[in-house]
């Protein structure tokens, strides 16, 4: 098995016979029956291997989810756990089952066949599609109705299955798997509730990726989406009692890039002492994006259609994010400049105490709007405290380590130097890497990192010229989700700093397959 594919706890994995997961097995070729109650029979994928056992009465609801045989690990009944239960089982497949072995659930619905596939298993079956075959139903993108043709629904019903387990696979390559579920949970309401019940721990384990995210309301669950908005409340602004400037989003990511925002700039940097201001835009899903974040995912990475109307749902995201940002303890005053959304911020910034201007300007990136936004900008910055360059670059690169890094202190005290958006630089450990979505490890960062509680990689004592697969891992140390930045570690010295391409344990079990994207070597 190869892992060539990594979307929430869902994998792609490369078989022999060039067959790939998440797979179909067919009753009528795939499964070969038991003969006795000491065997579970054997499923064929590429090859044969022998089913647990599966004695009366056996149980999934409570732990051990998995019953386990040397290659394969099976889910019974989940085509009727409960979504909480299910989501439970999720959270143990990998611990229960490692990465060595094929998680199979039988005689599962079509429609729920990419949820479960985002959570983590890889092999199903056409046992319910052979049953809805033979009551008269047709298949069509993963439901179900009632057929009115003579055609053979068992052999229609068995091509569509196929299709349907390709487009799951093709969205794992793609990264839109999480697309895919959103969309089949739309009108199924056990895959909304498997979904919802799953947030948290998507958030937790799940493997991060830089897809673009096409949001709409089920966005704001997105495991992405949430872990950039929690991680705004261990950011600060670049200095002491800076004055809030909120502008509204752009089309272009990041939205330094746009003409709307290069518009603002312009304007506002003809004030003198401007960089006391602070930007942070506003927007949906994810908030509020100060400027210092917007190359990390998936501020750089989302696109959502514009309307001018915000859901009170959305409403109350904004507010428990102007409450992250915590306002009123780092700003001496705001000044709102947002177009549709600027009475929603400035009534949430006035709750929390924040003296607030709300410029009330319909189109703030036209010349009337900007205009009155120099204006105000001008007033607001009279006997406000001056941020020099280096001050600010300082406290620029102290926002953005400590979003990104739990224990950022190895960059924060290094010697921080350039600007702000591609200049950059803490130290010779780090710098802006649009690819990474903010402070990119050197080598000599890899090292500071590692020695701070960082992942650690540990390969095989070879040469290493490019990427690492796992087939040269022997060990790691720490934790890290697939698309975080750790240190390899060869013969007790730090040789190479990369993205992992795989969750540490799985690198350690498998024998073949991308470990580590490495961006740095010794």
């Amino acid at each position: 098995m190869e892992p060539i594919g990594h979307e929430g706890l869902g994998r792609l994995l490369k078989l022999e016979d060039n067959l790939q997961t998440p797979h179909v097995a067919f009753s009528h070729e795939d499964l070969t029956e038991s003969k006795n109650l000491e065997s579970g029979g054997y499923l064929k994928v590429s090859k044969s291997f022998e089913l647990p056992p599966k004695p009366l009465g056996l149980d999934s609801d409570k732990e051990p989810y998995l019953h386990l045989s040397e290659g394969i690990a099976v889910l019974d009944n989940a085509s009727s756990l409960r979504p909480q239960r299910i989501v439970q089982a999720a959270s143990k497949f990998r611990e229960e089952a490692g990465y060595s072995r094929l998680v199979y659930a039988p005689a599962v619905e079509p429609s729920d066949m990419p949820i479960l596939a985002y959570l983590g298993i890889d092999i199903f079956d056409d046992l319910n599609v052979e049953l809805r075959s033979s009551t008269g139903w047709l298949l069509e993108d993963g439901s179900w109705s009632k057929s009115n043709t003579s055609e053979d629904l068992f052999l229609a019903n068995r091509e569509e299955l196929k299709r349907w387990l390709s487009k799951i696979r093709n969205s794992i390559s793609n990264g839109t798997l999480r697309e895919f579920v959103e969309k089949t949970s739309l009108h199924n309401p056990r895959v909304s509730q498997i979904l919802h019940h799953s947030t948290q721990l998507l958030v937790d384990k799940g493997a991060k990726t830089h897809t673009p995210i096409r949001a709409n309301a089920l966005s704001l669950q997105h495991p992405a989406v949430l872990d950039f908005q929690e991680r705004l409340s261990r950011f600060e602004p670049p200095a002491k009692n800076m004055v809030l400037l909120v502008l509204p989003c752009s089309a272009r990511k990041p939205y330094f890039k746009s003409s709307s925002h290069k518009r603002f700039f312009n304007t506002i940097r003809e004030v003198d002492n401007y960089l006391s201001l602070h930007i942070v835009s506003v927007t949906s899903p994810l908030g509020l994006v100060p400027r210092e974040l917007e190359f990390c995912y998936p501020a750089a990475h989302y696109d959502i259609a514009v309307t001018g109307s915000w859901s009170p749902t959305e409403v109350e995201m904004l507010r428990t994010q102007v409450s992250r940002l915590v306002p009123e303890k780092h700003y001496s005053k705001a000044i709102v400049h947002a177009g549709s959304s600027s009475e929603i911020i400035t009534g949430l910034l006035k709750e929390r105490g924040l003296e607030t201007v709300n410029t009330k300007v319909d189109k703030p990136s036209s010349f009337e709007g900007l205009e009155i936004l120099q204006s105000i900008v001008r007033m607001s910055l009279n006997n406000v405290e001056k941020v020099t360059s280096k001050g600010r670059a300082k406290g620029e690169a102290k926002g953005l380590a400590t979003f990104q890094y739990t224990n950022p202190d190895f960059l924060i005290n290094s010697e921080i130097g350039g600007r702000m958006p591609y200049k950059l630089k803490c130290g010779d450990l780090a710098s802006i890497s649009p690819v990474v979505g903010g402070f990119g490890l050197t080598l000599s960062g890899g090292k500071a990192y590692s020695s701070n509680g960082g992942g650690i990689v540990k390969a095989e004592n070879f040469k290493l010229i490019g990427d690492l697969f796992a087939v040269g891992v022997n060990g790691y140390e720490g934790s890290w989700l697939i698309g975080d930045q750790v240190a390899i570690e060869q013969n007790g010295e730090i040789t190479a700093v990369g993205i992992a391409k795989m969750a540490p344990e799985e690198m350690v079990s498998m024998s073949r397959g991308l470990a580590v994207e490495v961006r740095h070597h010794a």
